[in-house]
């Protein structure tokens, strides 16, 4: 009998293997995934869509009217949110051992049952870190069962978002270990925390909702419940929670003080973020405050090493807060009760004159290198150097008079801050291999952005220190070189960041719509148009920028500094880069009111317009113009450079010296962000309050 596997049927022909693989590659069709994201005229004539904005390249050449794109697909929000809790929170730990039988970290296995365990998505660092934590991760890591989230699907979204964007945006330029990974630790056990992160998160969604450009295509379903108002009252609703939440948590024990530490930074940054800068200061100062009580609390419990009583990346936080309010009162000279202190208030205590700055930040302090081998290493000896030499000022200012002129320290004390003077001189020395490498193709964007951002704020923290001990405006003028190195760095900065936001929302330049909403500086090749607004709770070029559209002389560097600061709508903790901008133009329009028009092309009344900041346009720009077509792009990759080669080049504006008479400072500025107005007051540098001013100008301002 046949076999049923090698008989053939009656009557049918023989059929090879290969006639039947050849059928078999016929029958089936390779699977690709579909496409669902094109406009819907493709879509009906089941073509591929090319997906640009604002028409398709099929309907332009059918001539065929674009009725837009669907809306993208919603990612998909769950009741319960599941993120691995801090070491040490009530969380259960997943058994390693196939048995489960046990509940050990990965160390105290014996080698034969140690397996490569994966950490929580939350304890992972993401793909593109530049610098390591600033928190090392215990070796002993154990991994840990995720807890679940009491959020609704709404605050979800929120939590959900906060995680994947706004802890990056609000670590600014430098990674941080607070913003992605303590605070959603925290999550799991504090409620005022978990309120804090729903609120930032809801107000970074309002920011997105109101930065949305114009032209887009028209959804085919609308959202009523998306959009500013609806994401403002959410935030609003969870910062009253957060608020409350500090207020009814009365335990005296450190877990609780810790956990009101780390609210007041999310709930200062809330503050700042919405343009609320004295309940800001406000937060910053309690915290402050409550620090500086548990440090007394551990120095006097004898223990054998002077440690921090919270973590290294709160105490971090702090220290930057601390810096960013201190250098908003040098600016703006708050009056009381809004005046940052970084040292006790406790005139009993307060030190004597020295040259190592009086107090330190922390209770401990570290020399700096001969060089630096990371990033993250020159920034913490970074916010070390330039906290410790606020504090040695703002003692230095405790032994003043009342007849001392208003931010100038007597002469006779700068002795005690030689000591400075070969810290900062160090700290330059060790960062010069690592500025040297961000035009290294290497680079990423991020960390190249971050070394120019670190070396403005450190050429600005020098400038203000040695300026602090002189009475003139004119000794500003010694100072040329590092403004002009400012300036080139933000034209770095911001055209890198110009070009990637170019090619994200304008693919395609020919049917790019944005227009430059400033006159242009740099003579028509420089114009940042595509940047959106952003907020992020580190001090990035705002500060540096501003200094030198407030205290530079020379015309053509103040006004690039305007220009930059206009570049797009920053906030970078409470500083406004709009704001800054405006008080720069000011003080420029009073210094040179009395110039020829003929030179800058403007009446000479106080005014506060753009137009006189565009003198060239592309087609009579002088072959004397730093900014000339030969040369070359700058590291920025989209901002172009000269001045860095040759600092003496001839200015667009000539070389005019203004007289020390018509010199003025800011002496006081009162605004509110939110109604965008402001009051400002110049006058006399070196001049004792209360004397008369002959140069004395008030204004208001609104935007």
């Amino acid at each position: 009998m046949m076999s049923a596997n090698n008989a053939t049927r009656a009557g049918e022909p023989a059929v090879s293997s290969s006639d039947v693989s050849q059928q078999r590659q016929r029958r089936f069709r390779t699977s690709k995934p579909k496409v669902k994201t094109g406009c819907n005229n493709c879509k009906q004539r089941r073509i591929k869509c090319d997906e640009l904005r604002p028409a398709c390249t099929h309907c332009v050449r059918s001539k065929r009217v674009c009725n837009g794109y669907p809306p993208p697909p919603r990612a998909k929000v769950f009741e319960e949110i599941r993120i691995a809790p801090k070491p040490g929170s009530g969380g259960n730990s997943i058994p390693i051992s196939p048995a489960n039988d046990a509940i050990r970290p990965l160390r105290s296995q014996p080698p034969a049952r140690r397996q490569v365990v994966a950490r929580p998505i939350s304890q992972r660092e993401p793909m593109n870190r530049l610098t390591p934590p600033q928190t090392p991760i215990e070796s002993s890591l154990m991994v840990y069962r995720p807890s679940m989230l009491p959020f609704d699907p709404r605050e979800g979204q929120y939590f959900q978002l906060f995680r994947e964007r706004t802890a990056n945006e609000l670590s600014g330029f430098f990674d941080s270990s607070f913003w992605t990974r303590s605070v959603l630790q925290e999550c799991h056990s504090e409620e005022a925390i978990r309120h804090s992160v729903v609120a930032l998160g809801a107000l970074y969604k309002t920011l997105e909702k109101m930065s949305e450009s114009p032209p887009s295509s028209p959804a085919a379903v609308t959202d009523v419940t998306d959009n500013a108002a609806r994401h403002g009252e959410v935030a609003f609703k969870h910062y009253s929670l957060a608020l409350n939440s500090i207020i009814n948590s009365t335990s005296p024990d450190q877990a609780s003080q810790r956990m009101s530490l780390m609210a007041t930074v999310l709930l200062a940054c809330f503050d700042s973020f919405i343009g609320d800068h004295k309940h800001a200061i406000v937060q910053i100062q309690s915290g402050l405050r409550l620090l500086e009580t548990l440090r007394a609390h551990r120095r006097n419990s004898f223990l054998p090493k002077p440690e921090e009583p919270v973590e290294q990346d709160l105490v971090q936080m702090f220290t930057r807060l601390a810096i960013q309010a201190k250098s908003y009162d040098m600016a703006f000279h708050f009056p009381q009760p809004f005046v940052i202190r970084l040292t006790p208030q406790n005139n009993e205590n307060s030190p004597s004159p020295s040259s190592d700055g009086g107090s330190p930040a922390s209770t401990t302090e570290s020399q700096i290198p001969e060089q630096f081998h990371t990033l993250i290493e020159a920034r913490l000896a970074w916010d070390t150097l330039c906290d410790r030499m606020m504090r040695f000022t703002e003692n230095m200012f405790t032994y003043t008079t009342a007849m001392s002129p208003m931010g100038v320290l007597p002469h006779s004390l700068k002795q005690y801050g030689t000591g400075f003077a070969e810290k900062l001189a160090a700290w330059s020395r060790a960062f010069e291999p690592i500025l040297a490498s961000r035009s290294t193709p290497a680079k990423s964007s991020q960390e190249k952005t971050a070394i120019a951002v670190l070396k403005m704020n450190q050429i600005m923290g020098e400038i203000l220190f040695y300026m602090t001990f002189s009475d003139t405006e004119l000794q500003f003028d010694a100072h040329l070189p590092q403004f002009k190195n400012i300036v080139n760095l933000a034209m770095e900065v911001v055209g890198d960041e110009e070009r990637r936001a170019a090619a994200k929302r304008c693919p395609n330049p020919l049917f790019c719509h944005h227009q430059p909403t400033h006159p242009d500086i740099f003579g028509g090749q420089y114009s940042a148009k595509h940047i959106k607004p952003s907020f992020s709770a580190d001090l990035g070029i705002v500060p540096p920028l501003f200094v030198a559209a407030t205290k530079c002389r020379d015309p053509t560097t103040r006004r690039q500094a305007i220009q930059l600061l206009r570049s797009s709508s920053r906030r970078e903790g409470m500083w406004d880069s709009e704001l800054a901008a405006r008080i720069g133009m000011w003080i420029m329009d009073i210094e040179e009111e009395e110039d020829s028009t003929d030179d800058f092309g403007r009446p000479t009344t106080s005014s506060t317009d753009m137009g006189r900041l565009s003198v060239d346009s592309p087609g009579n720009r002088s072959a004397s113009s730093p900014f000339s077509d030969d040369v070359p792009l700058g590291p920025g990759g989209n901002a172009r450079w000269g001045s860095r080669r040759d600092s003496t080049a001839t200015s667009t504006y000539g070389k005019r010296t203004i007289p020390e008479e018509k010199r003025v400072m800011v002496r006081s500025v009162e605004f509110d962000l939110r109604e965008r107005i402001a009051t400002l007051s110049c006058g006399t540098r070196g001049l004792i309050p209360g004397m008369l001013d002959p140069r004395t100008r008030n204004t208001t301002i609104r935007w």
